[in-house]
């Protein structure tokens, strides 16, 4: 377990060789200009009234043409300043291209808080390389809040047109008894998950439910000490997870290990809190 927790602490260092300095400046700096742009678009039909579709059968999957018209918007954008990459969208599937790289797109991340008028949502961008996470981006539109993470560095903006973003950290936590959880929801399909988790929640010293990927950027600036969510899909993740581990942070599947190979994540800013919560899911056996 202490094996795969450090090979995420050291995920970054893989890649910096790949890239120039000049290099890691235009991709943060592209990365952040297609967001942006991405970011005016769902604005505008913030709290308006939209034709919901529901993409699922048996639950309920929302999209609106806000989902729709930002991932369109930032495939134009990757695909003008990097032609060659593949590119992975919820909306709009994937594009086989000839590089080693690919584009992972969350055009809003919490829908359902998006059609309810609550702020929470956001844009999630990620640039992966053969799966592992190179940078991400969580831009939070309507608050004007943007996170990075990549390169082993982690930082915030609040402003577009600012050249002093905030270096951002996790805080240390090391006793679950202290520590701020965030989910999803209160209630989860897997009865057994559902036991583990009441429990976490009910260990620590407040939990949080609701916040989509703001949690996790909450996480990356030090006021959350764990994220627990179950059943995402590569978008959700990816993004989060870069800017997790930038920011000195830890994720991983449920039982500990490394890289994520589904769905059910914790992310934690104290390799403590983090064992904690491993060791709660793994003493319940079905």
């Amino acid at each position: 377990m202490l094996e795969s927790m450090n090979q995420t602490a050291d995920l970054s260092s893989v890649e910096l060789k790949i890239f120039t300095e000049q290099e890691k400046q235009s991709l943060c700096e592209n990365a952040i200009d297609i967001v942006y742009e991405a970011g005016k678009i769902t604005n505008s039909y913030f709290k308006k009234n939209l034709i919901i579709e529901n993409k699922a059968e048996n639950s309920f999957n929302p999209v609106t043409i806000a989902d729709k018209s930002a991932e369109k918007k930032i495939r134009e954008m990757i695909e003008k300043f990097y032609p060659n990459d593949s590119i992975v969208g919820e909306e709009y599937g994937k594009k086989i291209g000839s590089t080693d790289f690919t584009w992972i797109i969350d055009p809003i991340d919490g829908t359902k808080a998006f059609i309810s008028g609550i702020p929470t949502w956001g844009i999630l961008l990620s640039l992966v390389r053969n799966g592992k996470p190179i940078m991400g981006v969580i831009y939070q539109p309507f608050t004007g809040e943007l996170f990075w993470g990549g390169f082993g560095k982690a930082f915030k903006k609040t402003n577009p047109k600012s050249n002093n973003p905030k270096s951002i950290s996790v805080r240390k936590c090391e006793n679950l008894a202290n520590a701020v959880v965030a989910t999803s929801s209160p209630t989860i399909p897997s009865q057994l998950f559902q036991t583990r988790l009441d429990e976490i929640m009910r260990l620590s010293k407040l939990d949080r439910y609701g916040l989509d990927c703001y949690a996790y950027a909450m996480l990356a600036e030090g006021y959350i000490d764990a994220v627990i969510e179950f059943g995402l899909q590569e978008y959700d993740i990816r993004a989060p997870e870069a800017i997790v581990l930038s920011s000195g942070g830890i994720i991983s599947n449920l039982d500990g290990s490394y890289p994520l190979t589904g769905g059910d994540v914790i992310a934690s800013g104290d390799p403590l809190v983090h064992k904690q919560i491993i060791s709660i899911f793994s003493k319940h056996s079905i």
